[in-house]
C-alpha cells in the first residue's frame, strides 16, 4: 500500500475517533458531571499520548519551548471543550459532530480580519450553505425544548472559539512539536477541570460509565496519533476533506448506539454544513495548488 494511500485511512480513522469521543461524552453526561467527563478523559489521554511520544520522538520534543502561547491556547482551549461537551450531552451525535465542522467555515471570515487572507467567491458560497445548514440545525433544536436549544448555541460557541485557536495556533507551530502542543492542552485541561470537583459531586466511576470515560480517553488520544501519522504520510491539503468523513460515524453512531434516526431537517442541516466546509477546504486545497 503507498504511503498517501495509508495517510487516507489513517485520517478517516481519525476521524472516527473523534466521533467516538462525542459518543462517550453523550453517553457519559448522564452519569456524571462534565468537569468529571472532561478532567479524566483528558487525563487519560495525556498518559497514552505521552507514552506514544516517548516511543517516537525525542524527550525534548515533548515539553514546550515557549509556555505563554501554550496557557493561551490552554484557557481557550478548555473553554471550547466545555462548551463543545454540552453541545455532546445535549444534542445527537450527528448534530453536536456537525456544528464542530462549522469551525473551518468560521476561520474564514477571522483569517480574512486577522491574516488580511482574501475572501473568495468559493469561500462565500461555502458560508452561505454553512448558514443556511445552522439555520435548519436551530430549528430543530429549538422544536426539541430548550434543553436541545441551548446545547447547539453552545456547539456554535464552541466552533467559533475552535476558528479562533486554529488561527492563533499557526504561529505556535513555528517553534513548538505537535506533541508537545498535544501534551499541554490535556494538561491544562485535566488540571483547570479538575477544579469543577469543588463546584459538584464528583462520583467514583464504576461499571458502566468507568469503561465510557476510559474508552473517550483512548478516542482522544487515537485522534491525535492517527491524524498525526497521517499528516507523516500525505499532504494536508489531501487530507483535510477526509475529516469530513466523521459525519458519516456520527449517523452510525446515532443509529446504531442510541437508536436516534435523523429527521429530515436535521439531516439536511447537516449535510449543508458539511457541504459548505468542504467547498472551503477544497477551496484552499486549489489555491495553494496553484500559488
Amino acid at each position: 500500500m503507498q504511503q498517501e494511500q495509508l495517510g487516507k485511512l489513517l485520517r478517516i480513522g481519525g476521524a472516527a475517533a473523534t466521533v467516538g469521543v462525542v459518543a462517550c461524552v453523550h453517553a457519559a453526561a448522564d452519569l456524571m458531571p462534565l468537569g468529571q467527563i472532561m478532567a479524566m478523559r483528558a487525563a487519560i489521554s495525556g498518559v497514552l499520548i505521552l507514552i506514544y511520544g516517548l516511543l517516537v520522538t525525542q524527550k525534548a520534543g515533548l515539553w514546550p519551548n515557549r509556555w505563554r502561547p501554550h496557557l493561551v491556547r490552554g484557557a481557550l482551549a478548555c473553554l471550547a471543550m466545555l462548551l463543545s461537551y454540552v453541545a455532546f450531552a445535549r444534542l445527537p451525535v450527528a448534530q453536536a459532530q456537525t456544528l464542530m465542522f462549522l469551525a473551518p467555515l468560521i476561520a474564514v471570515p477571522l483569517a480574512t480580519v486577522q491574516l488580511g487572507e482574501t475572501l473568495s467567491k468559493a469561500a462565500l458560497i461555502g458560508l452561505g450553505f454553512g448558514f443556511v445548514g445552522t439555520l435548519f440545525i436551530l430549528g430543530v433544536s429549538a422544536d426539541l425544548g430548550p434543553h436541545a436549544m441551548w446545547g447547539a448555541v453552545c456547539g456554535i460557541a464552541a466552533a467559533v472559539l475552535v476558528a479562533t485557536i486554529q488561527i492563533t495556533i499557526r504561529a505556535m507551530m513555528a517553534t513548538e512539536t505537535a506533541i508537545s502542543t498535544a501534551l499541554s492542552f490535556t494538561l491544562i485541561v485535566a488540571v483547570v477541570s479538575t477544579a469543577s470537583v469543588l463546584f459538584g459531586d464528583w462520583i467514583w466511576p464504576q461499571g458502566e460509565a468507568l469503561w465510557i470515560l476510559l474508552s473517550a480517553g483512548v478516542f482522544g488520544a487515537l485522534n491525535l496519533v492517527l491524524f498525526a501519522e497521517s499528516l507523516a504520510r500525505a499532504p494536508v491539503s489531501t487530507l483535510a476533506p477526509l475529516d469530513y468523513t466523521g459525519l458519516i460515524w456520527a449517523l452510525l453512531a446515532d443509529w446504531l448506539i442510541f437508536a436516534v434516526q435523523p429527521g429530515g431537517l436535521s439531516l439536511v442541516g447537516s449535510v449543508l454544513v458539511t457541504v459548505g466546509a468542504l467547498i472551503v477546504v477544497l477551496q484552499r486545497k486549489t489555491s495553494s495548488a496553484s500559488a
